[in-house]
């Protein structure tokens, strides 16, 4: 009898055990393999003699040859110039407008917000493109039309240089900035702001000595994240930088793999690059966390005192209305008006009414009777649906464990499910060929489903902190009530938290398709000879002098993306007018 207790008590401890502990390693598992894996791989790689995991040997070679050479040094510093350059210029754009959009009554201010989430809408890439048909210093349309009206005989701008990479990347980036920026100050208590006016001092001293103390750890948050997102981008340095002979990080990385000096990738120190780039970027994701989680200490919003009253703009309203649409010419009308006029001629030509009598519709119905175009459509929209579906059932389980159980190392898979910030897609890209020219067993190399894996784990940390944010809301009442009235676990999740959730769950995976679609870092590492999607194509059409039907293909996805944006966008306030 105290044998058959004994047993019983054991099995119930074992029991109790797993309930603690295995939701973590049901969550851990895809994790690991997505992020832990190749990042373990790379580093080990880092220290082979030909940078292959199992071959023989052991070296510290690649480091010692790769940080001794002074031409590294120059373009860590050049990478930071660019990365902190465009985060600034996009945390200051960003920043004024959302002081616009949030704390002012400027006139047509919900459709001036939804205007500024058009530019999320234009892939990277294309926005440089657009540029660079706008200024190019020999044919640019803007600087065409410009000599011919002032008679000069040299190119007034030259988006060939480091300014204007800066300067496009800062206005790709503004978006982003905007749309962390703007929640703090919608929430902000204006009663400090009313107290110093009382006190007797302006609105830009208030400004200064109120409203930007306090926040300050979202501006160093917002600067962190852009600092993250800027150290290895390669689609504006890609289209801008390479010709004009600036590379970065990115670009040398993607140099490495490709156009190495014997024909071959040079794995050693493209793996000694990689490994410490993203040592130095999961510091800046350290330091982003913290910063954001720092902001409790700043909240001003508390109980029914708080009334948000914007400021009366007067007769300024519409020239800070101009403001904002300035942004939005130059973030996305001209470059994509640059776009759609070449899309229409058989070469690139400044606008005239000579230019007029060739206008032709020739680039784009190449466009729908290119055999291959159609391949790389089918390619984006299969990756874009399977990384989107898998990220949210991923997310979703994830975010359960995290937010929903008191499972023994929830923390850890929070931490891991967000570090991929920290591994973009040139990153992803270089990890993931050594993971899958090792793991043979699963022969994804030079598919389609590489780059969706890439996708997944890219996706993953914004898909994460959605869900989590969305099954927060969700008081644990609702649950508690279901399972009195007699519902198990798996009923209540099916009835009463999935249709809750299910409009979050719907923006996360329109978001992930919509970036999945346009994606070109990781698509482009990861490119073999039948895997090209829509962007890798058109990137490949632009590099070999084909601006026509560069614009062509780019027209119709810069249409796709705007559309899915506004329809994501859509969808997320429905979200959230249903969690109120």
């Amino acid at each position: 009898m105290a044998s058959s207790v004994r047993d019983s008590g054991l099995a119930v401890g074992v029991v109790e055990r797993l309930r603690h502990y295995l939701p973590s390693v049901l969550a851990g598992i895809p994790l690991v393999w997505l992020v832990v894996v190749p990042l373990s791989i790379l580093a080990m790689s880092a220290f082979k003699p030909t940078g292959f995991l199992l071959d023989p040997g052991f070296t510290i070679e690649h480091f010692v040859e790769t940080y001794r050479d002074p031409a590294l040094w120059r373009l860590v510093g050049r990478t930071l110039l660019f990365a902190g350059g465009s985060a600034i210029v996009a945390l200051v754009l960003g920043t004024v407008l959302a002081l616009v959009i949030e704390r002012t009554d400027v006139p047509g201010r919900t459709a001036l917000r939804i205007g500024l989430l058009l530019p999320m809408g234009v892939p990277p890439f294309l926005l440089a493109i657009g540029w660079t048909m706008l200024l190019s210093p020999r044919s640019g349309i803007a600087n065409v039309w410009l000599m011919g009206l002032f008679g000069a005989s040299e190119a007034p701008f030259n988006i060939y240089s480091m300014t204007g990479m800066i300067f496009v990347e800062g206005l790709a980036l503004t978006p982003s900035a905007f749309l962390i920026i703007a929640p703090a100050l919608r929430n902000f208590d204006t009663t400090l702001e009313e107290a110093a006016h009382m006190a007797g001092s302006g609105v830009f001293v208030t400004q200064l000595r109120i409203v930007l103390p306090l926040l300050a750890p979202a501006l160093a948050g917002t600067f962190a994240f852009l600092m993250i997102v800027g150290m290895m981008v390669f689609d504006i340095p890609g289209i801008i930088g390479m010709p004009a002979r600036l590379p970065v990080l990115a670009t040398h990385i993607y140099d490495l793999a490709h156009h190495g000096p014997l024909g071959l990738p040079e794995y050693g120190p493209m793996c000694a690059i990689a490994l410490l780039t993203a040592l130095a970027l999961v510091g800046l994701c350290v330091a982003y966390q913290r910063l954001m989680a720092g902001t409790e200490r700043f909240v001003t919003v508390r109980g029914k005192a708080f009334k948000p009253l914007p400021y009366r703009l007067g007769r300024s309203g519409p020239w800070v209305s101009a403001l904002v649409v300035v942004y939005l010419l130059l973030a996305v009308a001209l470059p994509l008006g640059a776009l759609v006029w070449t899309s229409l001629l058989p070469f690139m030509m400044p606008p005239s009414l000579d230019a007029l009598s060739k206008v032709t519709l020739g680039n784009h119905a190449a466009f729908f009777a290119d055999p291959a175009l159609g391949r790389a459509v089918v390619h984006s929209l299969s990756i874009a649906v399977v990384a989107a579906t898998v990220v949210c059932a991923l997310s979703l389980g994830i975010s359960w464990v995290v937010v929903r159980t008191d499972a023994v190392g929830r923390r850890s898979i929070d931490v891991l499910s967000f570090l991929p910030i920290a591994m973009p897609g040139v990153l992803i890209g270089t990890a993931l060929i050594y993971v899958y020219l090792l793991v043979k067993i699963v022969p994804v190399y030079g598919t389609i489903w590489i780059i969706a894996i890439a996708h997944i784990t890219v996706y993953m940390s914004f898909a994460s902190r959605a869900m989590n944010a969305a099954l927060a809301q969700l008081h644990a009442e609702l649950e508690e009530a279901a399972r009195m009235s007699g519902a198990d676990r798996l009923r209540t999740i099916n009835r009463i938290v999935f249709p809750l959730v299910l409009p979050a769950l719907g923006a996360v995976w329109l978001w992930v398709l919509s970036h999945s679609a346009r994606e070109l870092s990781s698509a482009l590492m990861l490119q073999g000879v039948n895997n090209a999607t829509v962007p890798t194509l058109l990137y490949s059409y632009w590099t070999q002098g084909q601006p026509t039907r560069t614009a062509a293909v780019g027209v119709w996805l810069a249409l796709f993306m705007i559309v899915l944006t506004l329809v994501t966008e859509a969808l997320q306030r429905w979200a959230a007018r249903r969690s109120e």
